[in-house]
């Protein structure tokens, strides 16, 4: 295992935070202080670190490498352990590492054992995406007897909540290991009759497939890019949920989706991410009185 650690200025955190999000996918650590903030990430491959760290001081020319390690493997949890604590989401669920346990009789519990997967709650992206899901059950959407699709499913976390909140579906990840992770926190989460995560990306879908929610906690880009068959599953009534998306792109995206015959979204913002939702096929006002 390669650790990288970099120190750079906060005000240039915002220019290269997109660049992490797309090439380290499985989350990164950071420490902050008045003016700075320190990123610590754990990569399974060194060379990948390495030319992770030419791509980023290339782009951010006064970032400065504070510690490069290589270490076995196995300290990959030992790692994780140093800095995920549990984590609060809208008064409804509690995401947890698995080697915590609580007495929290009002929250939902989401066990997740970190590993190179994506999706623990702590990063905005991930953290709105719950919120979104714990808001929509307040108003009893997307309904009884929702069928879901977890695309780019991480670590499955996302999955996990709806299967906890009495939904059955479907997580699909182009990352073997994102699967494997995804359904060991499956099986701990004791989800595994109504969440199944599947190697594959939205083409592995029968034509026919059609799902009364869809999350997609991924890149713009690739949320743009896949507009089409995205909105082509989505049932009516139906819910859609996208997140990974910076706040000045939110209004591109929306475009987008519009242009496949979807309305004017609701959005959620968390620092200078958002995500935006549709509901398609109830009445306007409903969907008004989610985010309110």
């Amino acid at each position: 295992m390669y650790k990288l650690k970099i120190r750079l200025d906060s005000k240039d955190f915002p220019a290269i935070e997109p660049l992490l999000y797309e090439l380290i996918s499985w989350g990164w650590e950071e420490e902050e202080s008045r003016d700075s903030k320190i990123l610590t990430i754990y990569f399974d491959v060194e060379q990948n670190g390495q030319n992770f760290r030419n791509q980023m001081l290339e782009q951010c020319p006064d970032a400065r490498v504070i510690e490069e390690t290589f270490s076995d493997p196995s300290d990959w949890e030992n790692a994780w352990r140093e800095f995920f604590r549990p984590i609060d989401i809208d008064g409804r669920f509690q995401v947890l590492p698995d080697w915590l346990s609580t007495d929290d009789k009002d929250r939902i519990p989401i066990i997740i054992t970190p590993k190179m997967a994506f999706g623990t709650g702590h990063h905005a992206t991930t953290h709105l995406c719950l919120q979104a899901l714990s808001r929509l059950h307040d108003q009893a959407l997307p309904g009884p007897g929702t069928v879901f699709l977890d695309l780019g499913t991480g670590s499955g976390i996302l999955g996990i909540a709806c299967a906890k909140l009495g939904m059955s579906g479907l997580g699909l990840d182009i990352d073997p290991v994102a699967v494997e992770n995804a359904r060991e926190n499956i099986k701990n989460n004791v989800v595994q009759e109504n969440f199944k995560a599947l190697e594959g990306d939205i083409s592995a879908l029968g034509p026919g497939s059609k799902f009364n929610l869809i999350l997609a906690n991924i890149l713009s880009s690739t949320l743009n890019q896949l507009a089409p068959d995205i909105v082509k599953h989505l049932s009516s009534p139906g819910v859609l949920i996208l997140s990974g998306i910076l706040t000045e792109q939110a209004d591109a995206v929306a475009h987008r989706y519009r242009q496949f015959g979807l309305g004017e979204p609701l959005m959620l913002k968390r620092d200078e991410w958002s995500a935006l939702i549709w509901i398609k096929g109830t009445s306007k006002d409903e969907p008004e009185r989610l985010v309110a």
